[in-house]
C-alpha cells in the first residue's frame, strides 16, 4: 500500500508540474485547458522524441515478440488470453461508469464482469457478449472530463503511449484495480505484467500499423487519441476531420497555368507544402 501511495503522489506531482510548465505564459480558453489557446500541443518538443522511442521499441522489441507469440500459439489460446485480460480490466471500467453517473452502463459492465468471471471461467470465454453485454471503454481521465476537468496538455509517456495531464491519476487507479498489484509474488507480478504487454501488442498491432502508415504518424496518433477521449466523455459522434489529419495522401502539385491559355504572363503555380513528417 505504501508503494501505491508513493506512486500516486509522484503522478500527481508530475501532472501539476507539467501543467505549470505548459500553461505559465498562455491565456486560458475552452475545455481543453489553458495550453490550447495558442498551441494545441505545448509539450510537442518532449512528446515527439518519446513517440519515436515508443515506435522504435515496437519495431525492434515488441513487434518481433508479438510475431513470435502468434507463431507458437494457436488462435484459440490467444483469444482466451485476451479475454482474460479484458475481464480483469473490467472493474476499472465499471467503477468509472458509476463515478460518471452512468448507472445503466455501469450495471451492464458489472454484469458483464460477473457473467464472464463465473460462467466464462474467469473470463477465458466471453459469455457476456453472447448475452448482448458488449464491452465498453472508460477511464478515470474520462471521469474527470465528464465532471469538467480540463484535459491539459497532450502527453506521450514512455512505454505507455498517448495520454494527457488529466489522465495521469487514472494510471495509478488502473494499477490499484488490476490483479497484479495484489499478487504477493514479484515473479508472478512480472510474468502477468509481461504477458499483458505481449497481449496488448497482439491486439493493438493493426492500430499501430495504421499510425505508422499515416502521412504524419505523430499528429495522427495525437488527434485519434484526443477524438476518442472526447467521444467517451460526451457519448456523441465527433468530426473526423481532425482524426484524419496526417492520414490522407500527400497534396498534389497545383497545375501550372499556361501563359498562352491565359493570355498573360503568369508564373507557374507552386505545389502546396507537404505535412511535416515526424
Amino acid at each position: 500500500m505504501r508503494r501505491g501511495l508513493i506512486l500516486c503522489a509522484g503522478i500527481l506531482a508530475m501532472s501539476t508540474g507539467l501543467s505549470a510548465c505548459a500553461t505559465a505564459d498562455t491565456p486560458g480558453r475552452g475545455t481543453q485547458g489553458p495550453a490550447v489557446a495558442d498551441n494545441p500541443d505545448p509539450l510537442e518538443p518532449v512528446n515527439r522524441p518519446i513517440f519515436h522511442f515508443n515506435m522504435g521499441l515496437w519495431d525492434y522489441v515488441l513487434h518481433p515478440v508479438t510475431e513470435g507469440y502468434r507463431a507458437v500459439t494457436p488462435e484459440v489460446f490467444r483469444e482466451g488470453v485476451s479475454n482474460v485480460f479484458n475481464n480483469v480490466g473490467t472493474p476499472y471500467i465499471f467503477i468509472n461508469d458509476f463515478l460518471q453517473g452512468r448507472g445503466r452502463q455501469g450495471m451492464e459492465d458489472l454484469s458483464r464482469f460477473l457473467v464472464n468471471t463465473i460462467f466464462g471461467l474467469g473470463g477465458l470465454f466471453d459469455v457476456a457478449n453472447k448475452l448482448d453485454l458488449p464491452p465498453h471503454d472508460n477511464g478515470f481521465g474520462v471521469t474527470l472530463g465528464v465532471w469538467g476537468v480540463p484535459q491539459g496538455p497532450y502527453l506521450v509517456l514512455p512505454f505507455y503511449g498517448p495520454s494527457s495531464v488529466r489522465n495521469l491519476p487514472g494510471i495509478a487507479m488502473s494499477i490499484f484495480t488490476g490483479p497484479a498489484y495484489y499478487i504477493s509474488s514479484s515473479t508472478a507480478q512480472y510474468a502477468l505484467s509481461g504477458m499483458g504487454v505481449v497481449d496488448t501488442g497482439y491486439t493493438e498491432r493493426e492500430s499501430i500499423r495504421m499510425v505508422q502508415e499515416a502521412v504524419n504518424p505523430y499528429v495522427f496518433m495525437r488527434n485519434a487519441w484526443e477524438q476518442h477521449e472526447q467521444y467517451l466523455i460526451n457519448g456523441g459522434e465527433v468530426s473526423k476531420s481532425q482524426l484524419l489529419e496526417g492520414l490522407g495522401p500527400l497534396p498534389e502539385p497545383a497545375a501550372a497555368t499556361s501563359p498562352a491559355a491565359s493570355g498573360a504572363d503568369t508564373a507557374p503555380a507552386t505545389s502546396a507544402p507537404a505535412p511535416a513528417h515526424p
